[in-house]
């Protein structure tokens, strides 16, 4: 049995620990529910003390992934995100995450720097600070200068991460697996897909090299931007577990005195913020998923610098064209558009009331009619979306649920620097510009091009599906089969019709000879036809009431 359930007799100890923090946090239903109480010693499934009893459950979760360590804090982290899957109580909760975590020692960030660049530091670097100025569950940052001159920020993976989040990631699947067959309420929520997800985002994390890959396609994007500072990046002091990134100064975005003391205006670096991100999505389709005011800080001359590169979020032009018609519909209150651009979305579910969902749908959009673009406040209108999503358990790809995700950062934290900050308005031009692009020359003329090479390719597999087909039925190896659905039903009511088509030509026939052969003088004979044929009628009456 343990050994089903654990996999590895080696993972056993991790496994304790994870199945008694859940029973010691009050979720022992849950354990229980897994099959797998008999794993947690006794003494760890006492219950909580008085004070962590009367906590809430949400609160609970957060804590739990706190005390579980790197793994479980970012598992939290992207369950904040994922308000169609959980309550706003769990989503919010989840948001306060601690992500600063105590720094590991000054010793081993030496170490690893050491290692991954295979010579001492004073032959990389004049200095590097040993106190991080920063510490998270997957890394922490020092300042370092170039030799010349150059300041950096070194963001260094934390020691052995990889070993714990692959033993972690081993486990959570189990775990997963055995949710959906022992907890059908979380199984509509397919816990391995969300796992798998999970996994996908966590080994992007821990491999530095692909942040790197993230920057310099940032800075091509916004090369010609003047508005927006893209830090430059040391490649030679950047590894899979090390990157040297620009060390920014700046303001953080939602330091409204720090921007005024730049002489800015905090309106105006609402509007550069907004753009900066907008452009990113409906422009290049890869995007900042994670713009909280800590990873942005604000320069001289009202210019936006983004920090972290480390979660972003991707779409092709087909899916940007679609979320421009969801958000145009939405912010036009147009039901049907918003009902098609869910379906093209594949915004769908398994079993879903579609009479129902109109009507929530027609609902939502009635409630924001009388108002303008200027009122409208987008992040509470797409949440009550995400909360109508998750109401009818409609599947929702992750890279929607980021977009959804930065629209609402960015435009809670431009109304924090101004109070009349209108996203909707920064969105409307450029998503009926992406809508208008739809039908230009150019556009039309590729897919027309596209639907060309498509019928050629046909074309040519055409006569060798033919050749194909006309050899298997001289063969006699070709079989087809039909499926009518209520194909009995249907041959039973066509031979009662028979019948009873019959049966009144019948009885014409012997009304008829009856008639004739009474007039011919017979009457005993003719009586006996007219006997018949009124038995006969009144079997075809009978046999008409049946049909």
């Amino acid at each position: 049995m343990i050994r089903e359930t654990v996999g590895h007799l080696r993972d056993l100890p991790r496994y304790r620990q994870i199945l008694a923090t859940l029973a010691r946090y009050g979720y022992q239903d849950v354990v229980a529910a897994l099959r797998l109480e008999t794993i947690v010693r006794p003494l760890e499934r006492a219950a909580l003390g008085d004070e962590a009893s009367n906590l809430p459950r949400p609160r609970r979760v957060r804590l739990i992934c706190e005390e579980l360590g790197p793994t479980f804090v970012k598992l939290g982290q992207l369950l904040s995100t994922r308000p169609d899957l959980l309550p706003e109580s769990y989503t919010e909760e989840l948001a306060a995450l601690r992500d600063d975590v105590r720094p590991f020692p000054a010793e081993q960030a030496e170490a690893i720097l050491v290692e991954e660049y295979g010579r001492s530091l004073d032959a990389c670097f004049v200095s590097v600070d040993p106190t991080p100025i920063a510490s998270a569950s997957i890394s922490q940052v020092h300042r370092a200068v170039l030799h010349d001159g150059r300041v950096v920020a070194l963001k260094i993976r934390r020691p052995d991460l990889h070993k714990i989040v692959a033993a972690d990631l081993d486990i959570l699947k189990n775990l997963a697996q055995l949710a959906e067959r022992h907890l059908p309420a979380l199984a509509v929520y397919r816990p391995t897909t969300l796992v798998r997800e999970f996994e996908r985002t966590i080994k992007r994390e821990l491999d530095f090299s692909v942040e790197l890959r993230t920057i310099k396609r940032c800075q091509a994007q916004f090369a010609k931007d003047p508005m927006v500072h893209v830090p430059f990046v040391v490649e030679e002091f950047s590894t899979s577990r090390v990157i040297a990134m620009e060390f920014i100064e700046g303001v953080r975005v939602d330091d409204v005195a720090g921007i005024r003391e730049l002489g800015l205006d905090p309106a105006d670096v609402a509007v550069s913020g907004a753009r900066a991100l907008i452009k990113q999505i409906f422009q290049f389709g890869f995007f900042h998923a994670d713009p909280h005011p800590g990873n942005l800080r604000v320069l001289p001359g009202g210019v936006v610098a983004p920090l972290d590169y480390g979660m972003f979020g991707q779409l092709d032009r087909r899916t940007r064209e679609r979320i421009a018609d969801l958000l145009l519909a939405l912010m036009g209150q147009d039901v049907d558009q918003v009902l098609k651009a869910l379906d093209d979305l594949e915004i769908r579910g398994d079993s879903v009331d579609l009479r129902e969902l109109r009507r929530d749908v027609a609902e939502l959009v009635q409630t924001y009619c009388d108002l303008s673009l200027a009122t409208i406040n987008l992040g509470v209108l797409l949440g009550e979306l995400v909360a109508l999503i998750r109401r009818h358990r409609l599947q929702i790809p992750p890279d929607l649920v980021l977009l959804i995700r930065s629209l609402v950062t960015i435009e809670s934290t431009g109304r924090a620097l101004d109070p009349q900050f209108d996203i909707a308005g920064q969105l409307q031009p450029i998503l009926r510009k992406l809508a208008i692009r739809r039908f230009s020359p150019g556009r039309l003329l590729s897919q027309a091009t596209t639907t060309a090479q498509d019928v050629q390719r046909i074309a040519m597999l055409l006569p060798d599906l033919l050749s194909h087909s006309l050899e298997s039925i001289k063969r006699g190896e070709l079989n087809v089969k039909f499926d009518l659905q209520g194909f009995e039903r249907l041959v039973k009511q066509l031979t009662r019709a028979a019948n009873t088509l019959a049966g009144g030509i019948v009885v014409a026939g012997l009304l008829v000879s009856s008639s004739l052969i009474y007039h011919a003088g017979a009457t005993s004979l003719a009586q006996v036809g007219y006997g018949l044929g009124v038995a006969l009628s009144l079997w075809l009456i009978w046999n008409m009431s049946r049909g």
